[in-house]
């Protein structure tokens, strides 16, 4: 999911509905993930960081925040996205 929005941004395609729709998918991947026993509560509360990073992503793309502001904030998202994947690598596919 992360590299879509980085896609999306380096392309200068990236908008808050592009970030809300990416949360909205990463919310309902998480439920399921989380339902079917795939991953864990802590698995599924660890990634719900990446899930609030994207609200604030796309809150800062509707404020006109700078195009550097955006980027910084995604690389640490994506950051946290890798260490949270190192720990619990059933997210990957979702979380990338």
């Amino acid at each position: 999911m992360l590299s879509i929005i980085n896609d999306s941004l380096a392309s200068g395609a990236l908008s808050s509905d592009v970030v809300k729709l990416s949360v909205d998918e990463i919310s309902e991947d998480l439920a399921n993930l989380r339902t079917t026993g795939e991953i864990s509560n802590d698995a599924f509360l660890e990634a719900g960081i990446i899930q609030g990073g994207l609200n604030v992503l796309s809150n800062m793309i509707e404020q006109d925040c700078s195009a550097e502001e955006i980027r910084s904030h995604l690389k640490q998202l994506t950051a946290r996205a890798e260490t949270i994947c190192s720990v619990y690598p059933s997210l990957s596919e979702t979380l990338e």
